[in-house]
């Protein structure tokens, strides 16, 4: 079967899942893009990734979508998102004509302000139009499922999504002093990432026992650096530039924990992914999509910064719980839930159930 996936840009995140799809029996996988990277991701030190076993057709023109949908009509189209940009508004209009299977892979969108009160109609508009078209969504984290629920999209056939990765193993993990918890945090330095405000929260717990390395940039950054001075932890709270992805892969060896605490919409949150592959426990808050793999006490601890007291809790519970699964067992457990072979297989179930008529596929993140 031919697997055509229309996206905006050759992501890292895809890139595992994409490769484990393309060497499974009978598979061919076809990546279509934009472009390559955007300067956002460049500034954040990504690069363009290689992807073994997938044919990547750039920046296509409207004549070039149009006899690509024709030439793969029995093809399933997987498109990132309902008429998002030029290529993929103009690929899914075409799949449409030429009664293509198509499906969705999505995150949520932002419904803040009146900016998403208005996407909020267009998705209305989008689901009253298109949904007789769409067999599937690929709907990533909690609030995506809710979301195209809400938007009256068949439940039967939203299928909870992620980003699964498949990562290089770090080197061997660094010896700590027990009581000591190495936290990493990757990403921009901004108030909708929370940085910050769980800085604040992680100095105000009283206690001493924690180191944080925050890897990024951003408008956050002096304001970090003066908190940290101020409650005199400079050499607890550590700013370092961002990293490329290869580097920040062999930094996990020396952290035991990694933090996304979001405050602003996140549809995922790749960092938590990685850090459970290499082992560490994660502490998140609610808001991301990837919180849905945390089993609080287990592999780590979630919050929600809507109770005032929840943040503060959760830092309790890192700092002092002890009773958390084994290094080990986590990157076990990951690695089945969270790899792109486990994706693939996921991915293949889905395409049993939607086509086949096949029984609908345990979500692999929850499973005991």
């Amino acid at each position: 079967m031919v697997f055509i996936f229309w996206q905006g840009i050759i992501s890292i995140h895809q890139k595992a899942f994409l490769e484990a799809l393309a060497l499974l029996p009978d598979c061919r996988v076809v990546l279509v893009v934009e472009e390559d990277i955007t300067p956002y991701r460049k500034n954040m030190g990504w690069e363009v990734p290689v992807i073994e076993h997938v044919e990547i057709i750039r920046s296509p023109d409207k004549n070039a979508i149009t006899t690509m949908v024709k030439e793969h009509k029995d093809a399933v189209h997987v498109m990132g998102g309902i008429k998002v940009g030029r290529m993929i508004s103009a690929a899914f209009d075409e799949c449409i004509n030429q009664k293509c299977r198509i499906g969705i892979m999505t995150e949520p969108y932002n419904p803040a302000n009146i900016t998403g009160w208005l996407r909020g109609i267009k998705y209305k508009y989008y689901k009253l139009r298109y949904s007789k078209h769409i067999q599937f969504v690929l709907a990533i984290g909690k609030k995506g499922v809710a979301q195209y629920e809400q938007l009256g999209f068949n439940k039967d056939y939203i299928f909870p999504w992620a980003y699964f990765i498949s990562l290089i193993p770090a080197p061997e993990k660094t010896k700590n002093d027990k009581e000591l918890r190495r936290i990493i945090y990757a990403g921009r330095l901004e108030p909708g990432k929370g940085i910050y405000r769980f800085a604040e929260q992680l100095i105000n717990s009283g206690k001493s026992n924690f180191t944080l390395d925050l890897y990024g940039t951003g408008p956050d950054e002096k304001q970090i650096k003066q908190l940290a001075i101020k409650n005199h932890v400079e050499n607890k709270i550590t700013i370092h530039p961002f990293l490329n992805h290869e580097e920040l892969l062999e930094r996990y060896a020396h952290y035991d924990w990694v933090v996304l605490p979001s405050t602003q919409k996140d549809g995922w949150g790749v960092i938590i992914s990685e850090g459970l592959l290499n082992g560490l426990k994660a502490i998140c808050s609610n808001i991301c999509g990837v919180s849905w793999v945390i089993k609080d006490g287990v592999n780590g601890v979630t919050f929600d910064w809507a109770n005032e007291d929840s943040c503060r809790t959760a830092i309790g519970k890192m700092l002092q719980q002890d009773s958390y699964a084994s290094h080990t067992q986590i990157i076990d457990w990951a690695n089945k839930a969270l790899s792109g072979a486990g994706g693939a297989s996921y991915f293949l179930k889905i395409m049993d159930c939607v086509y086949n008529k096949k029984e609908k596929p345990g979500i692999p993140w929850v499973k005991d």
